[in-house]
């Protein structure tokens, strides 16, 4: 059955549905943007859980993984007691931290994710991606024409749709193999809404079902949207649009349908029994999501606590200061994961073996943060995506971590794919991203606390960064060299002592 009340909005559900892709650009050129984009406003560990719960990403490291840190002692006992408290409180900490070491917990559920489309296979016995995806993508090839082009089109200067009009119409050899796709093409001007309606059939599932079918090859997708908003002009001349990427291979479902069922076909929401759970709706946090966060907690901070602790000390209170002792921190293979913001004194005591991203600033000269503020701006929300570029890579949200990915091959300029019906895989090569250890990038600022909290105030795209903590930013008073963190939005007085209880600063 078919229900159309024109409460679908095409342009608004593309525009969403391209927050969510990967932004993958010709010569993998970087993109300043959080691999989780669409996620931004929520907090970290929310939308690691959203982003796994609802797309299937891999957003953390596996249990195994995290307990053999402990076991080696890459996560310190004390940190990891630290951080329970800190979540848990000192009344559920040995209870907890039998969870975090010892508990087994059933596989994750499936994602959301591609269950409508899944209904084909139920309902039909049949899967339109296994033929659509072949010519889908060996056509894009050619159009866009990297250097993965069999042959080259013949058509410049035109949009993609159009193009395809005009090889459909002076060509012996058509894309299609049925004549009502081929037909919609040439002699009309069908919108998504059209097409869906034909396909789907309740208008209550097409936003649904346009993230299944994307998201079932979100690095060709992902391409085709970075092309449009950033208005790169191919070399031949050629544009794209997502609009029109979706109707093409909406018609190809279609010719598929037509080829494969003949007219023995009713639109897919015709036959559910159930609808599939809206794939939007919040993922309830678990025991499981939890035991993650706090291990990827342990982690990290088992790390930046030697580094600050090496950084920035009181000087009244540390008596090894004088004898000139920098305590030990432990170095780890986490590209990205630092940057220092102020005078030459702070970064001198950068433990050795550690790389940093310097920003010289002088805070007696930037009393109201406006200095400060420009540095924020530009620094956090840059290497922020750095950072997480490599973070993703280690846990397999991207592709890299795929079983074959050794065996990969460069296709073109666009990025990576088994075959000329695969996907464009994202994310870093297999090669560089092994053995790296995910870690949020760690981001110390000299500068009084309530001055920074002002900055944070002030800004625009780096504020949801900091305050949903996917950058951690820690705060050493100039005058009395105290520490303070983000934390739930405020800044919190930081103490490396396990048994110490953290408090506002104001």
């Amino acid at each position: 059955m078919t229900a159309r009340n024109n409460s679908f909005d095409e342009y608004a559900v593309l525009h969403e549905l391209k927050q969510f892709l990967p932004a993958l650009s010709p010569g993998r050129t970087f993109t300043h943007r959080n691999p989780l984009q669409a996620f931004r406003f929520l907090s970290f560990h929310d939308a690691l859980r959203q982003a796994s719960g609802m797309l299937g990403y891999q957003t953390s490291l596996s249990l195994e993984e995290y307990r053999s840190f402990y076991n080696s002692k890459r996560v310190k006992p004390e940190v990891l007691e630290k951080v329970l408290v800190e979540k848990k409180g000192i009344a559920k900490t040995f209870e907890w931290q039998d969870k975090v070491l010892m508990k087994k917990f059933p596989s994750d559920a499936p994602p959301r994710i591609g269950r409508l489309r899944a209904n084909w296979q139920k309902q039909y016995k049949t899967d339109p991606d296994a033929r659509v995806h072949p010519r889908l993508f060996r056509i894009l090839g050619n159009y866009l024409d990297h250097g993965v082009s069999d042959w080259k089109f013949p058509v410049r200067g035109q949009g993609f749709l159009d193009s395809m009009r005009e090889v459909e119409s002076n060509s012996f050899v058509s894309a299609f193999n049925t004549p009502r796709a081929r037909n919609l093409l040439l002699h009309t001007s069908p919108s998504i809404s059209d097409l869906l309606s034909i396909i789907v059939g309740d208008e209550m599932l097409f936003q649904q079902y346009l993230f299944d079918q994307q998201f079932a090859h979100r690095g060709w997708s992902g391409l085709v949207a970075t092309l449009e908003d950033s208005r790169n002009e191919l070399p031949n001349g050629s544009s794209i649009t997502f609009h029109e990427l979706v109707v093409f291979e909406l018609l190809l479902e279609i010719d598929v349908l037509d080829d494969r069922l003949g007219s023995h076909w009713q639109p897919l929401a015709s036959g559910l029994a159930n609808y599939p759970a809206d794939l939007f709706a919040p993922i309830p946090a678990d025991e499981k999501s939890e035991v993650l966060a706090i291990w990827q907690e342990a982690v990290e901070w088992s790390y930046y606590e030697g580094i600050l602790a090496g950084l920035c000390r009181d000087p009244q209170n540390s008596p090894n200061q004088a004898a000139g002792y920098i305590p030990e921190a432990a170095v780890t293979n986490a590209p990205d994961s630092l940057c220092i913001t102020g005078r030459p004194s702070v970064i001198r005591n950068l433990p050795t073996g550690h790389r940093a991203f310097l920003n010289n600033y002088d805070f007696s000269v930037d009393p109201d943060g406006e200095v400060l503020e420009k540095i924020l701006e530009t620094v956090i929300p840059s290497l922020g995506a750095a950072n997480l570029e490599y973070y993703f890579s280690r846990t397999g949200l991207t592709d890299v971590n795929a079983e074959n990915a050794l065996a990969d091959q460069i296709v073109g300029l666009f990025g990576m794919t088994d075959n000329a019906g695969g996907d464009l895989r994202t994310g870093l090569p297999a090669e560089l991203a092994r053995g790296f250890e995910p870690m949020r990038l760690l981001c110390i600022v000299e500068q009084f606390p309530e001055t920074v909290m002002k900055v944070i105030g002030r800004l625009r795209e780096a504020q949801l960064w900091l305050v949903n903590e996917w950058v951690h930013l820690v705060v050493a008073d100039p005058v009395s060299g105290k520490l303070s963190i983000i934390k739930n939005g405020e800044l919190i007085a930081y103490k490396s002592n396990k048994r110490a209880v953290e408090e506002p600063v104001h």
